[in-house]
This record gives structure tokens, C-alpha cells and sequence, in this order.
């Protein structure tokens, strides 16, 4: 009975021994590979100022301290070296303009590093570049700002501004030294340039550049120039030049100066009317009475031009057969009240056959005697076939657009503002037949003159409207506002001071969106 028992207290114990042994956990091989895997992708977020690059973990380095190369540079084979090779130990990287370049095309690779015993893993490459913007203290920079010698910048006033760089299309380059003073103004003049030339401007303070801009100087005049620059003290040398020049001249007036015309002059050739190129105040073109026209003329042009009324009701109020190309009005401005249109045909079969208007602010037209700015009548059959406006300011107005009975090819109207208009019944737009080409796009509505007796655009014409946008006071009784996106707040809360004609847009999450109305007003 004694060895039954030991021998079975002793099979017991060995059975115990190999449970415990078979329990016992077994060290498990780690795999080590001998190259580590190549990252399979990056992704690339890149910002203003910053660009956040990131990458899958190479495979099978969860236990490892696996570092990673990250090269960044202009060629996206990297066959000529790499601008810049960073280390990371973790699988992104974040890198600013401190070290890249603002305005430059990069590309990435990256590859994981040599560890315990693995090679380095293969390269790989972003499928795309990325391009810091930078930081833009540069402002828009209107037509008046650019001469063909010389350019007015501005920008937002920034600490350590200390110099701009212009560099022309052929790589010339000119350093102008910006001072404490010039920075706190955020303005300054350079001269010196060359005529019809594009020019990239990079302002810096040090050497971190803080924006950058592109414009392109005016071409220098020439033909046949009649400078009436230098005679003072004749307020009627224009009126009593004009009939004497030959047709296609240009005029050049004195900025500052005022030019009266005392009656009624008929343009019968091609002329241009301008102030001299220059930064200060326009000339100012006095009228005690209206242009008018008569017999085929290509062109009349009044560019960079206060266009002011000392009784004259209007710009033009062409009463004689008259066909003209073009006519045109650039960086101008109207001052005093026109009872009634800017310019108007009255006279059977009248036609120009383009009107282009650009960069220009008119105001107080037409609300007296409820007339048109631009007005196309004479017994329908004057016409204005193509009308093309763009970057321009309409404010106190009784109707914009009215063309009777004719049959128009185009009408585009693009980045403009308008504000105080429509009254008394009358339209926006009153066309009897819509021209084919008509085009509503990138516009700001204010506030209509009268909510309850205000109209939009007459019947329903094949109209394209894009980017268009209309305040809460921009309220018609009859053909309502369509196409265009409602915004949220009144004339008032949108535009700084519409009442003195300050229409600056004050929403600046609204401006920098969508970039609507005329670009003068961006702030």
C-alpha cells in the first residue's frame, strides 16, 4: 500500500512539472528585415505660411526608433539635389518660410533611415508640388496707380518693411529703400521705370518677403500729341483748340487745371481728351453745356478726367446724325449734378458702336428728369450696339441702361457697385430687345432710391448672372432682383459710408470670399 502511494504522489508531481512546462510562454522571433519598407504615400497640406508634411510608418517598425529623411525641392526627380533635407523621428513635419521660399513650386521625398541592422528603404515621391502663398501686405493696385514710368504701391504698414524689389520681365532688377516714414504711410512712388514693361514688386522686411505684386506700366504716347500742358491762365484753350486739331489727336491737359467749355461743342473727328500722366489731382473738364456729334468718327476718348456740370445736363446729348466706333471714359469722374443722362442719342439712326467704360465713379444722373446714364432714344432707332463696363462705381441714379425699340449685340457689365439707384418707376436695365451677349457678373446692389416704385430689369431677358450679389435694402416693387445672392446685411453695414460715397466693404470675410463690386472698394 506504501509504494502504491508513493508512486502515485510521484506520477502526480511529474505531471504537474510538465503542465507547468507546457504552459510556459515561449519567446516569439521578432522579424527584422534587412531594408526598411519605403513609406507608401504623402500627403501634403500646405498653407500660407507653413506646409504640414506626413507618411504612413514604414511597415513592421512599431518596436523600432525608426528616423526619417524628408527632402524638399524644386525638381520633382530630384536629379539636381535637393533645396533643403530635413530628419524626422516621427512620420510628419511641419516646415514654415522660414526656411522655404514664399512663391515657389516644391515637390517631397522621403524615405526611412538606416536601423538595427536594416538599409535605408527606398525613396518615395509626392504625386504633387505645393507653393507657400505667403503673406500679402501688398494693396490692389488701381489703373491711376500705374504709370508709364513710374508706379504708386501701397501696402498695409508692417514692421521691418525696409525694401521693395521690382524686377522687370527681362530680369532687370531695381532695389528701392523703403523708409520708417514710407512704412508707416504704406505708400510709396517709383520712378524710373520703363514704358509697356511688366514688373514683379516684392516688399521685405529683412529678408522675409511680405508680398508680392505683378502690373505692367502704360505704353508711352504717341502720335500725334497736342499738349496743352504748359499754357495757363486760358480756362477755354481746350474749347478753342479742338476745332483746330487734326482728327486721331491726343490732348493732353495740366492736372489741377480746369477747362471750361462754354456752349455746345460737336465733335466731327477722332480725339482723345486726357490729363498728363501724373499722381495728383485730374483735370477738370467745366461744362456750361453738353458735347455733341456729327458724321462718322472712330473714336472719342476721355480718359483720367473730372467730368464736372456748371449747368450742362449732360456728357454727351449727340443731336445730329452721328455714327461713332467707340467711345470711351476711363479713370473718370463726375462732379455736380446731370439733371439728365451722362450720354445720350436722341437723333434718328444715331449709333455707337461701343461704348467702354472702365475705373470710373458717377454719381447724381438722371434722378431729376428721370433719365438713363446711358440713353439710346430718338424714336427707336438710336443705338448703342455693344456695351462693355467694368470696375466702376454707379451711385444717385435714376435708370442705368435704356435702349428703345433696337436690336443691341452685347451688354457686360463686371465688378461694379452700385448704390441710391432706381426711382420713380424706373429700371435698372430697360432694354425692348435683350442683346444676345448679356452678362451680369462679380456686381454689388445697394440700396434702391424707392423700395415701392423701383424696377430691375425689364421683362425676361437671356441674362447670365455670376457672382452677383444684393443687399437688404436693394428691395424693387416690380421685376424683382434674380440670379444674384441675397447678403445679409443692409447698404449701410456693407459699405463704410455710402452716403458720402465711401462704398469700402467692410466685411472683410465677404470681400476676401468673393471678390465682388468695383476692386477699388476691397480693403
Amino acid at each position: 500500500m506504501k509504494k502504491y502511494f508513493s508512486i502515485y504522489w510521484l506520477a502526480t508531481g511529474m505531471l504537474l512539472i510538465g503542465l507547468m512546462n507546457a504552459c510556459e510562454k515561449k519567446p516569439v522571433n521578432q522579424f527584422y528585415p534587412s531594408r526598411l519598407f519605403t513609406p507608401t504615400s504623402i500627403s501634403i497640406i500646405a498653407y500660407d505660411t507653413l506646409v504640414n508634411i506626413s507618411w504612413p510608418a514604414s511597415l513592421y517598425t512599431s518596436t523600432m526608433h525608426v528616423t526619417y529623411t524628408v527632402q524638399i525641392g524644386r525638381d520633382s526627380t530630384f536629379q539636381s539635389g535637393a533645396d533643403f533635407t530635413l530628419v524626422a523621428d516621427t512620420n510628419y513635419l511641419v516646415v514654415s518660410d522660414d526656411t522655404l521660399a514664399d512663391r515657389v513650386k516644391y515637390f517631397v521625398r522621403v524615405r526611412a533611415n538606416a536601423t538595427g541592422g536594416a538599409d535605408s528603404s527606398y525613396w518615395v515621391y509626392s504625386t504633387s508640388s505645393f507653393t507657400l502663398t505667403g503673406v500679402q501686405i501688398f494693396g490692389t493696385l488701381l489703373n491711376s496707380d500705374i504709370l508709364d514710368n513710374a508706379v504708386r504701391l501701397n501696402w498695409t504698414p508692417t514692421p521691418g518693411v525696409n525694401l521693395i524689389v521690382l524686377t522687370a520681365a527681362n530680369g532687370d532688377t531695381m532695389h528701392v529703400q523703403v523708409s520708417s516714414t514710407d512704412n508707416a504711410n504704406g505708400m510709396i512712388i517709383v520712378s524710373g521705370l520703363q514704358p509697356g514693361t511688366t514688373y514683379t514688386a516684392q516688399i521685405f522686411a529683412g529678408t522675409k518677403s511680405k508680398g508680392q505684386i505683378t502690373f505692367t506700366t502704360k505704353p508711352a504716347l504717341t502720335g500725334n500729341i497736342i499738349d496743352l500742358r504748359g499754357i495757363t491762365g486760358r480756362p477755354t484753350v481746350l474749347f478753342d483748340t479742338l476745332p483746330q486739331i487734326p482728327s486721331g489727336s491726343i490732348v493732353l491737359l495740366a492736372r489741377g487745371q480746369t477747362y471750361t467749355i462754354p456752349s455746345t461743342y460737336t465733335f466731327d473727328r477722332t480725339v482723345t481728351i486726357m490729363s498728363g500722366m501724373g499722381f495728383s489731382t485730374p483735370a477738370v473738364l467745366l461744362l456750361s453745356s453738353n458735347f455733341d456729334a456729327t458724321g462718322k468718327i472712330d473714336s472719342i476718348r476721355f480718359s483720367d478726367l473730372v467730368i464736372a456740370t456748371n449747368g450742362a445736363q449732360y456728357l454727351m446729348n449727340v443731336g445730329n446724325t452721328a455714327t461713332i466706333g467707340t467711345v470711351s471714359l476711363v479713370n473718370c469722374t463726375t462732379q455736380g449734378v446731370f439733371t439728365n443722362s451722362l450720354i445720350r442719342l436722341k437723333t434718328a439712326n444715331d449709333t455707337i458702336r461701343k461704348l467702354y467704360v472702365n475705373n470710373c465713379i458717377f454719381d447724381s444722373i438722371g434722378i431729376q428728369n428721370k433719365y438713363a446714364v446711358f440713353y439710346a432714344s430718338a424714336s427707336s432707332s438710336a443705338m448703342i450696339d455693344n456695351i462693355e463696363i467694368h470696375n466702376s462705381t454707379f451711385y444717385n441714379i435714376y435708370y442705368f441702361i435704356r435702349e428703345d425699340n433696337v436690336h443691341p449685340t452685347s451688354c457686360v457689365v463686371d465688378h461694379c457697385t452700385f448704390n441710391a439707384f432706381i426711382n420713380q418707376g424706373g429700371y435698372f436695365i430697360n432694354y425692348t430687345y435683350f442683346p444676345a451677349n448679356f452678362v451680369l457678373s462679380n456686381n454689388i446692389f445697394g440700396s434702391t432710391l424707392d423700395p415701392t416704385n423701383a424696377n430691375w430689369i425689364k421683362s425676361t431677358p437671356n441674362l447670365t448672372v455670376t457672382n452677383c450679389f444684393y443687399t437688404t435694402d436693394c428691395v424693387f416693387s416690380a421685376n424683382s432682383i434674380y440670379g444674384a445672392t441675397a447678403y445679409s446685411g443692409s447698404s449701410t453695414t456693407l459699405f463704410r459710408s455710402p452716403s458720402t460715397g465711401d462704398f469700402t466693404l467692410m466685411d472683410a470675410t465677404f470681400a476676401a470670399s468673393y471678390k465682388a463690386g468695383d476692386p477699388r472698394w476691397l480693403p
